[in-house]
């Protein structure tokens, strides 16, 4: 079968049974070429970087050279999905998605093994999901962490996370709850749980660990987040179907909250509305309504699942793009630039590596690499995620032995091991457990990961340890191929990646990363409403500890969009930094109007009223603060605080001995504190 690309003849032929939207004008439109249509490694951009490709490596040595000015440009490049050039039709924006039903119409026996696939349940409502988790002590329920008793229970339909104060004799001082709204993961390692706050989705504290079969904190929780973490797009992408975010906010939905729940039939095939009315329609033999995986090159092909499993360092949307303007057919560097750290690739990989440490498997450096569309080939190919998992299809414990011993003798042979048989028998002649062992995972408690290296000699190759240095490290593009030569966008990504890494990792910058906003400057120039830019040059100049004009930059950003959470949060934490605590109280109370349930604003706020005596305005946001996280001792001591000086001294005494009932660690302080404070008038 020949699959070439698709002549004007045969388009205009196909167009007439589409639907009136998609003219034929809208198909034969001229469109530049597709990002990394040309396969060629990019070259000195102004001046800007020097870029050179490893010996047979995925990644690239790092850019730190300085930049030269972006030369102006104005708008972001074409919508990638208008610029597709490609044989599938619905990549075009105005191709309606249908949801799953209307798949399972058609194709209910891949519906029906799909939903119990690990990503036909990552994200569930909890009242459609059958099986709970145990709720009994020996699953740690109850469990004491971060300075408070939690404990799950179900109480008719609903699902509830407690938090629990109690007293040395075991009586309850305060308690709250949460209901839960969803189930987020498939359980295959363990669940964690989102509830609703008026369109805002945060995460509970409270996870289930499967392998353990136990309850515990949920991962990369601390103390400030017991009231619950704020969950973004971002994350949501790569857990649920689609959501729609309200812009500027960073955890608040347009309800409903999910177009489908989890994720479905068109985030790897594309959307619908096209193939559903016009099934079996085809140019030869292949239909074009669309997304078959399999008629995609592997850089597109691999693109659908790095959509959601290519986290690297930083992930950075690229300029004008939203996450969900990617379609199945696309590389990946349409939407977004991801870049990995250029670091020991024998070193330790976190649980989110499998993808980049695919890529440094020699299983896949000496693969071959073909284009189906353009050769015909559709058969051996690029080894990728799906030369070893189905995606449409869970492999069952006692098939897995049997199903990826077969993928790796689909490749090698029995003779390609030189361990003794009676050896490699005894241990059930599992190729997977030898070249891809189990390794703790360092970022998820409870928890194990596979090693996606494809080791030869795992004891010899597994010796060697990354680069642990706190500063910084090099950050370079997965991959660097992907970009067209004049890519004028790309220092601006890199720039914002750094900036990234700074704020969500423990790296250092170094002085000589400053050049970093010297990027961001020249991305800004060449557009100045790019609010995404100007908000990381406002933290970028924090983190150099230049303050002054950190805050002058979040204003830019509140010029241009004057309720953006971030910059909002961001120019507080300055103004009170520099004791501009008027400025600094406007900016909480706007942050608070954005998001009134967040507690760490409500936190913020309040303790700088208290600082400035303004007890009557301090005492409602206090009280909301407490609402939110009861087991917070400052937050209860501040309260009892705006009690004594707002009049409600015997509240203010009732409240104080809870506190005392707490035995918090710091109990002598507070009796003094006080003692001093219920004098006042």
């Amino acid at each position: 079968m020949k699959f070439g690309r698709t002549s004007t003849t045969e388009l205009g032929a196909f167009a007439r049974v589409r639907r009136a939207r998609l003219s034929d004008t809208t198909m034969r439109q001229d469109r530049p070429p597709r990002l990394g249509s040309t396969h060629k490694v990019v070259p000195l951009v102004a001046g800007l970087f020097a870029l050179l490709v490893g010996a047979g490596m995925w990644f690239a040595s790092a850019w730190r050279t300085s930049p030269q000015p972006i030369p102006p440009r104005g708008k972001p490049a074409l919508d990638p999905r208008l610029a597709y050039k490609g044989p599938f039709l619905n990549l075009n924006p105005e191709v309606a998605y249908i949801g799953d039903e209307a798949c399972a119409r058609c194709h209910e026996p891949i519906a029906q093994t799909y939903r119990r696939h690990p990503m036909g349940r990552s994200l569930q409502p909890m009242a459609a999901v059958a099986e709970q988790p145990r709720f009994d002590a020996d699953a740690h329920n109850p469990f004491e962490a971060l300075g408070t008793l939690f404990l799950v229970e179900r109480r008719g339909a609903q699902i509830l996370h407690r938090q629990i104060g109690r007293d040395r004799e075991g009586q309850t001082v305060f308690a709250s709850e949460e209901s839960v709204d969803y189930i987020l993961g498939s359980g295959t390692r363990g669940h964690s749980y989102l509830f609703d706050r008026e369109g805002y989705v945060y995460q509970t504290p409270i996870s289930w660990y499967s392998q353990k079969q136990i309850w515990g904190v949920s991962p990369g929780f601390g103390v400030e987040l017991r009231a619950g973490r704020a969950i973004s797009a971002a994350c949501l992408y790569c857990h649920a179907n689609r959501t729609r975010p309200v812009p500027d906010t960073l955890n608040r939905f347009q309800k409903p909250l999910f177009e489908g729940h989890a994720i479905g039939c068109e985030r790897c095939h594309g959307p619908g509305g096209e193939h559903a009315p016009n099934p079996g329609l085809t140019i030869d033999g292949v239909d074009r309504t669309i997304v078959n995986p399999r008629f995609l090159s592997s850089k597109e092909s691999a693109a659908i699942c790095e959509q959601c499993h290519l986290a690297g360092a930083a992930r950075i949307l690229r300029r004008g793009r939203e996450a969900n303007d990617f379609r199945p057919g696309l590389l990946l560097e349409s939407c977004w630039s991801v870049f990995v750290a250029e670091t020991n690739p024998n070193g330790p990989r976190e649980a989110i590596g499998h993808v980049e440490q695919m890529y440094l498997s020699k299983c896949y450096l000496r693969s071959k690499d073909i284009a189906p569309w353009k050769t015909g080939e559709v058969g051996k190919r690029k080894l990728g995620c799906t030369s070893c998992h189905d995606p449409h299809r869970i492999v069952e414990p006692q098939q897995r032995t049997a199903w990826y011993r077969a993928k790796c003798l689909g490749c090698h042979n029995e003779s390609s091991c030189h361990e003794d048989k009676a050896v490699r028998l005894a241990h059930g002649d599992r190729c997977i457990d030898c070249h891809m062992p189990r390794y703790t995972s360092t970022d998820i408690a409870h928890t194990a990961s596979i090693d996606h290296r494809i080791l030869r000699r795992p004891e010899r190759d597994r010796e060697a340890v990354g680069d642990a240095s706190p500063n910084a490290p090099r950050l370079v593009p997965i991959h660097p191929d992907h970009y067209a030569s004049d890519d004028v966008d790309l220092p601006r990504d890199l720039g914002l990646a750094y900036v990234r890494l700074f704020t969500t990792s423990k790296a250092r910058p170094s002085p000589k990363d400053e050049e970093i906003v010297r990027w961001l400057d020249s991305a800004a120039a060449n557009d100045p409403d790019d609010v995404e830019v100007l908000e990381s040059k406002a933290m970028a100049l924090s983190l150099f500890q230049r303050p002054t004009e950190a805050l002058a930059a979040f204003q830019a950003v509140l010029d241009r969009a004057p309720r953006r959470e971030a910059a909002l949060a961001g120019a507080a934490h300055l103004a009170q930094q520099q004791k501009r605590f008027d400025l600094a109280s406007a900016y909480w109370r706007r942050a608070v109007v954005e998001n009134p349930h967040e507690a760490g604003y409500r936190s913020r706020l309040t303790r700088l009223l208290a600082d400035q005596k303004d007890w009557t305005a301090a005492r409602p946001h206090c009280e909301a603060w407490l609402r939110l996280d009861p087991s917070d001792l400052d937050a209860r001591f501040l309260w009892v605080r705006c009690l004594l000086h707002t009049g409600d001294k015997e509240a203010g005494r009732a409240e104080f001995e809870r506190i005392k009932r707490l035995r918090p660690p710091n109990l002598p302080f507070l009796e003094a504190r006080f003692a001093v404070e219920s004098l006042a008038r």
